[in-house]
């Protein structure tokens, strides 16, 4: 049977080294110190501004990128929040210690405060919908961090004490419970179930309960598998169906007998304590394992190129966070996460961007998607204001209040999903106001999206009401119609119905002019 041995730990847990540690967690970021939201790649375009944190976000390192808001007091290379044992240490006091000396070595700022920074590493949170705030380190301090993280000496030491133990130990979890619970699991689905528990574990430890009551009540792959897509419904951004798909395509390359052999060395690379991330771009066992999970070619950005299924880097994120900011969503209408892997999610949103626009559904970035794509996403001109052609921001529009009203509602769904309001939001509430007032509404009370998140409602009235009045908007339409053409549509039919009125108001005067007195 094609595939790596998921009996044995070695095995099992080299190949979830790269499904799932090289496959959905830190690209780029991997030796750096990331906020989702808030990092780049290596760099920290929006680093002060906690607004643009992703929901509950912590500080993150390495390649499993473990979470110091959330797990920086746990035992180093741990999964679980046991006691400490006598001579062990937690995640973040290790980073603190390993980075304070590299940076003392090399002549680094970095604070003297070490207990105030344990204090901020452990902190998490946009501050948004009743969650905490993360506090950011000083630049300095997180220059020395970054220094030392990116460095050989860094890089061996995460490696050794923070990613592999973390993956080994989610691996041998996952791979007990399979062989506990999972008697309806055949072996050919093995590696994709033990990638979807060790995601979770690693991504969100609440969620494996649910898994284990699946495999209890007698469930098989399809039911752990439904349960994943279930998940990820309610939080976008976990990958455990990803893992799992990634887990797939790797096991496929086993099926070679040649390249099983050279997956089989990879492993006992990435698992031994002497492996150097540095020096892996130009080991050729490693870069074939890369391929098997879909990065392969070049392991840096595809700057200027093509970009199909498959690529990875920044060029990737920048595509699926235009692709978010107008709407797309993956083939199961789910959103994407910008994670700088070109999977099949993100490929289905190409091809409805393409369908929406007239072009090849090929779901490949070539220059003129690209080219349309980047003109879809560019901030809209300013709204224009004329006498004939008030914007909806002119508060002498009369579509100006619902505007309004539609804003705030738009706003707070930007703050529910943690996203930082733009043109699109304006976009988005001008469509509403549009819809709304063709609908006959008179105010907006409410904005909510439906269940699928493809359509958005506009609500007059209390939510339980029976008499409330609903007007809906595709939202993907919504936020790429400009601002301008929905001021123009509400103020043509703002016209239009004045013009209809008014017959009726020139015959008024003639019916209510005083007969003349009569002559005596």
């Amino acid at each position: 049977m094609a595939g790596p041995d998921t009996h044995d730990l070695d095995s099992a847990a080299g190949a979830t080294y790269f499904v799932v540690g090289r496959g959905t967690e830190g690209g780029p970021s991997s030796y750096h110190l990331s906020i989702t939201g808030v990092t780049v790649g290596t760099s920290d375009p929006h680093w002060g501004t906690p607004g643009r944190i992703v929901a509950d976000s912590g500080y993150t390192l390495g390649t499993i990128q473990v979470d110091l808001g959330k797990r920086g007091t746990w035992a180093l290379g741990a999964t679980d929040g046991a006691a400490l044992k006598p001579g062990e240490t937690t995640y973040v006091d290790a980073v603190i210690d390993q980075s304070a000396k590299y940076a003392k070595d090399h002549g680094l700022r970095f604070t003297g405060d070490t207990a105030q920074l344990r204090k901020d590493l452990l902190s998490h949170g946009n501050g948004k919908d009743g969650r905490s705030t993360l506090s950011f380190i000083d630049t300095d301090t997180r220059d020395g961090i970054n220094a030392w993280a990116g460095s050989e000496e860094g890089q061996k030491w995460i490696h050794k004490n923070i990613d592999y133990p973390q993956i080994r130990n989610a691996t041998q979890s996952a791979m007990a419970t399979v062989d506990r619970l999972g008697k309806n699991i055949p072996e050919d689905r093995r590696l994709e179930t033990i990638a979807i528990l060790a995601k979770t574990e690693n991504q969100i430890p609440s969620q494996v309960a649910k898994f284990e009551k699946v495999l209890k009540d007698g469930g098989d792959y399809d039911d752990v598998l439904a349960k994943a897509e279930q998940i990820k419904r309610t939080y976008p951004y976990y990958d455990g169906p990803k893992a799992a798909e990634i887990a797939e395509r790797y096991k496929d390359a086993y099926k070679d007998p040649t390249k099983a052999a050279v997956l089989d060395r990879a492993h006992d690379k990435v698992g031994s304590p002497d492996f150097n991330p540095k020096q892996s771009a130009n080991d050729a066992d490693i870069k074939d394992a890369l391929k098997a999970i879909g990065q392969g070619g070049r392991s840096h950005d595809h700057h200027g190129s093509t970009l199909r299924q498959g690529a990875h880097g920044a060029s990737v994120t920048a595509i699926q966070e235009k692709l978010i900011k107008l709407g797309y969503t993956d083939g199961h209408d789910r959103p994407l996460t910008p994670d700088a892997q070109f999977g099949p999610g993100t490929k289905a949103a190409v091809e409805k961007f393409q369908h929406d626009h007239g072009m090849k559904e090929d779901g490949i970035v070539g220059p003129k998607t690209l080219e349309a794509l980047n003109k879809a996403a560019q901030p809209a001109a300013p709204a224009r204001t004329s006498p004939g052609h008030p914007s909806l921001t002119d508060a002498a529009s009369p579509g100006h209040a619902m505007y309004n009203q539609a804003l705030q509602g738009v706003r707070a769904l930007d703050a529910q999903h943690g996203r930082t309001p733009d043109h699109l939001t304006d976009n988005f509430a001008g469509s509403l106001a549009v819809a709304a007032r063709a609908q006959g509404l008179t105010r907006i009370d409410h904005v909510v999206m439906g269940d699928d998140r493809a359509r958005a409602y506009a609500v007059q009235g209390e939510l339980n009401s029976p008499f409330k009045r609903v007007a809906d908007v595709d939202v993907r339409q919504a936020v790429t119609t400009p601002l301008d053409q929905s001021s123009a549509t509400f103020h043509a039919a703002n016209r239009s119905e004045e013009q209809e009125r008014q017959p009726v108001l020139s015959q008024q005067p003639q019916q209510q002019h005083p007969a003349p007195p009569l002559q005596h």
